[in-house]
């Protein structure tokens, strides 16, 4: 399977740092993280982002995503309002409507350099360009067995929204947007919520970070089963569960209490079953946020070695 990690396990490293590992660990795609002081970062250029494609080509290096930090059910007051009060269906928003909305208008943004970033991509088997994009509606999950909140399902809403809006600008460009079981929608459970509302032709898909929904009590099968239709591919880590909560304590891959192989072959059975008979597997270390772990070589290397790559 091929094999991709996230340049948030190696902050501060240069595009030829960056590429030089993923030679020596047989990576071929990245996701390539967008922030401030980082080789990738929102506002860049033109010319800055055909440089980045063109030595990225040159290396044979693809770009799996866009790692970006828009938090597209982040709740505005007002339109938090409207949406827990609407009656009315979740309908496709105007693009105009981002000159009010500026997590809309950072969203369009983060679709326009996907996809400036990954022209190479058609040259080295990729197809198109994907963009990752967090819930962040900055609420804590609904517990298991619970209904969600009112301010929870206005953030639903609000959310896919915001992917409505984006999705004709997306299509034009040929990018993927991808929401991530994360933060205040860390389970397949709390995603489908949203995506239960996001127009069917829009180009929106999933990735399914290994960790949340376990660390939330998701059972891999039952992550799996609602994702079937919508994962676009895993992102793989490992760690040891905080007694009595829902902490985690990253560890090398193969270390921890993650079900490694038993989510790759729940993920692989996804992708064989839409006809993808090799999909990606991707490392996020999260080594800009725990500088103590690591060096990312050290984790890929790790994460070769559990999953038998």
């Amino acid at each position: 399977m091929p094999l991709a990690f996230s340049t948030l396990g190696c902050p501060g490293d240069s595009l030829a740092q960056v590429i030089a590992t993923a030679h020596a660990s047989g990576a071929t795609a990245l996701e390539l993280r967008a922030a401030p002081g980082e080789f990738i970062f929102p506002g860049m250029s033109p010319a800055q982002c055909a440089e980045v494609s063109r030595q990225l080509s040159d290396a044979g290096i693809g770009v799996l995503a866009l790692a970006s930090y828009v938090k597209v059910c982040a709740l505005d007051a007002d339109d938090a309002e409207a949406a827990a009060t609407s009656a009315a269906p979740v309908t496709v928003a105007s693009r105009e409507s981002s000159a009010h909305d500026p997590v809309l208008a950072e969203l369009l943004a983060a679709v326009e350099l996907a996809a400036a970033l990954s022209v190479g991509n058609k040259t080295l088997g990729l197809d198109g360009a994907q963009v990752r994009v967090f819930p962040g509606a900055g609420l804590d999950p609904v517990a298991p067995g619970e209904e969600p909140s009112s301010e929870l399902r206005a953030a639903d809403a609000l959310g896919a929204r915001r992917l409505n809006a984006a999705a004709e600008r997306a299509r034009e460009l040929g990018v993927t947007m991808l929401l991530e079981t994360h933060d205040s929608h860390p389970r397949a459970t709390d995603i489908s919520r949203i995506l239960s509302q996001v127009d069917a032709a829009a180009p929106v898909k999933v990735i399914w970070d290994l960790m949340h929904p376990w660390r939330y009590d998701e059972a891999p099968e039952r992550t799996a089963e609602l994702l079937a239709e919508s994962l676009a591919y895993a992102q793989y880590k490992d760690g040891m569960r905080n007694p009595g909560s829902n902490s985690v304590t990253l560890t090398l891959p193969g270390e921890g209490e993650l079900p490694l192989p038993q989510m790759r072959a729940l993920a692989a059975g996804i992708s064989a079953a839409h006809g993808v008979a090799d999909p990606w597997i991707s490392l996020e270390w999260e080594r800009a946020w725990h500088p103590e772990l690591p060096p990312v070589a050290d984790a890929l290397g790790a994460l070769k070695a559990s999953l038998a790559l």
